[in-house]
């Protein structure tokens, strides 16, 4: 290894910075890789230590997400509810993008101590 190579691996990155690297890295990786068998997900979260329990409501989750999507644009519910839809829906969606960092992050800490 050469001296700017080590340089660069002795940098320190803040909490933020490195989350962000490794969600990257996630995304580019995951291109790569095309598709994870629902078996290569599960056998995954089992050792992130995600009960089985919870990764078959959110697998489902998603398997109903996908069907609605496919199906078309969601409806807002009538009255006061309506208005609070699109926010009920990105904070939804918010949550759900800082648990799959989590996970990564649990994996990718198992998998690299």
């Amino acid at each position: 290894m050469t001296e700017p190579d080590q340089a660069r691996d002795a940098e320190r990155l803040p909490e933020a910075a490195a989350q962000r690297l490794l969600a990257r890295a996630s995304e580019l990786e995951a291109v790569r890789a095309a598709e994870l068998s629902v078996a290569e997900l599960r056998e995954a979260a089992r050792q992130a230590g995600i009960a089985p329990g919870a990764f078959e409501q959110a697998l489902a989750e998603l398997r109903e997400h996908e069907l609605a999507a496919a199906a078309g644009p969601v409806s807002r519910p009538p009255g006061r509810l309506g208005r609070l839809w699109p926010a009920a829906r990105a904070t939804a969606m918010t949550f759900g993008g800082l648990m799959a960092a989590l996970i990564l992050a649990a994996l990718l800490s198992r998998l690299f101590p």
